[in-house]
């Protein structure tokens, strides 16, 4: 009866020992996704993706000046990525694609200039603002476009700092082209 009453008494202490522990500080103990903070393990996190899929803007133009213009502008699988921590205990996650323009020039019914145009088409080396951009628009400047060249608006969106960069990609009729910063 005495080893009875010892093994219960052992197994209630054991109890109360095992109910009193800290689950959140022994679940999280181990776990390394978390690079050691706990409180990483109980924050809410979203995440979203923009465009949500893919996205294609294609546009035949034909101008007075002897000009036609294919474009085809859509979404790439690049991605720049922009992490918001906006409250305590959560973490928003924006990821934004890239985008880049197939272009088709015609001048007098010839085909000049055949040209994908992307990010790298604009030497983001020499601009640190545009290497975390991503190209919002590029659409065909009807009214700068003159009888010797087209010209087409790019703009591009730093979603980190906020800001947006512009520029001009102008195509002369012989297929030529050059950048200028607007």
């Amino acid at each position: 009866m005495k080893t009875l009453f010892l093994k219960l008494i052992i197994f209630l202490l054991a109890i109360i020992w095992i109910s009193s522990c800290d689950q959140t500080r022994f679940r999280n103990k181990g776990n390394q996704l978390f690079g050691g903070n706990p409180y990483l393990a109980t924050t809410n996190y979203t995440s979203k993706e923009v465009p949500e899929g893919y996205a294609e803007i294609q546009i035949d133009s034909a101008l007075a000046n002897n000009f036609v213009v294919n474009t085809k502008y859509h979404t790439t699988d690049d991605k720049i990525l922009k992490v918001e921590k906006n409250k305590l205990g959560e973490i928003h996650k924006t990821v934004y694609k890239e985008f880049h323009s197939d272009l088709s020039v015609y001048y007098k019914n010839n085909l000049v200039l055949k040209k994908r145009v992307e990010k790298d088409t604009f030497n983001i080396k020499d601009n640190p603002m545009l290497e975390a951009a991503f190209m919002q628009s590029f659409k065909l400047n009807e009214i700068a476009s003159t009888t010797n060249e087209v010209v087409f608006s790019v703009t591009f969106y730093n979603p980190s700092a906020e800001n947006y960069i512009d520029y001009e990609f102008v195509v002369d009729k012989i297929g030529d082209y050059y950048i200028r910063k607007v």
